[in-house]
């Protein structure tokens, strides 16, 4: 009997270690303190948040980012290297100094070409202008005329003589003739017809013993063209009655044939080397 007692004790009292003592009914659990921390493996309570406990201390080390498990793929290239853009840019360029050389060359074509047509045309309509002129068979053209050191604006003072006669350039005094009708004692001396010949205008010379009526027909043609001729005497014309020149031309006549002389005037005046308006 007290064997079977003292067991029943044993298993009574492991049965109330098991099984803790209830509360009993209307207590309530002791108030918890502002600022008093809950119980370590408390359970929290719902609504009330993170649990405090595991925010970081204030000055304590940030926690470590995890390693990444890979390095980074290099990217990939998508334009060109510097090396080809140094490349790109000396052929840009080679190619525009070969455009520009190009275009040089190109004008300087055109200009020798349009300098040709030009002296070609221009050889072309004196050439016209001389059949013309000599078409009458009175008159004979040439382009005999003194050089000059200037080119054609050299004036000299003092006396000057000239090889050609009558002149049609060369160095002149540096007052230029008017135009009009002279006489032996009011011409104007060579080296200032010289030079209204540079100027432009024309002269017309004819022996002093040429017949009224040929004189008469120049004197008419001068007043025709009264802004652009003089007209003066000339005793060394030789076997020439009538002589016409203007700067690096002439035509001389063995007859005055006016329709020759005013062809020559109309060919030749205002194309001096110095532009003068008259």
């Amino acid at each position: 009997m007290l064997g079977e007692a003292g067991t029943n004790l044993g298993a009574m009292a492991s049965k109330k270690k098991r099984n803790p003592a209830r509360p009993q009914s209307g207590s309530r659990p002791p108030a918890k303190r502002p600022g008093q921390p809950s119980k370590p493996g408390g359970p929290s309570k719902a609504g009330t948040g993170p649990d405090k406990s595991a925010a970081p201390r204030p000055g304590a080390p940030a926690a470590k980012a995890p390693a990444k498990s890979a390095a980074k793929a290099p990217r990939e290239r998508t334009g060109p290297t510097r090396a080809e853009r140094l490349a790109a840019a000396q052929a840009a360029r080679r190619r525009k100094a070969t455009r520009t050389r190009a275009l040089i060359a190109g004008g300087l074509v055109a200009v020798l070409a349009l300098l040709t047509v030009t002296i070609i045309n221009s050889r072309r309509s004196n050439d016209r202008i001389v059949s013309e002129l000599e078409a009458g068979g009175a008159c004979e053209y040439d382009s005999r005329n003194d050089s000059d050191s200037g080119q054609g604006r050299n004036h000299v003072s003092g006396n000057i003589t000239y090889k050609v006669d009558p002149p049609s350039g060369g160095d002149h005094n540096p007052t230029p003739a008017p135009p009009g009708t002279f006489t032996a004692e009011n011409a104007p001396p060579d080296a200032q017809i010289v030079h209204s010949l540079e100027h432009g205008y024309v002269a017309i010379w004819y022996r002093p013993d040429l017949d009224a009526a040929g004189l008469e027909s120049l004197r008419a043609l001068t007043s025709e063209y009264n802004r652009d001729v003089l007209l003066l005497p000339r005793a060394s014309l030789g076997e020439t009655q009538v002589a016409a020149t203007a700067w690096h031309r002439r035509l001389l006549c063995e007859r005055p044939d006016v329709e020759a002389l005013e062809r020559f005037i109309t060919a030749y005046r205002n194309k001096g080397p110095e532009k003068v308006p008259h």
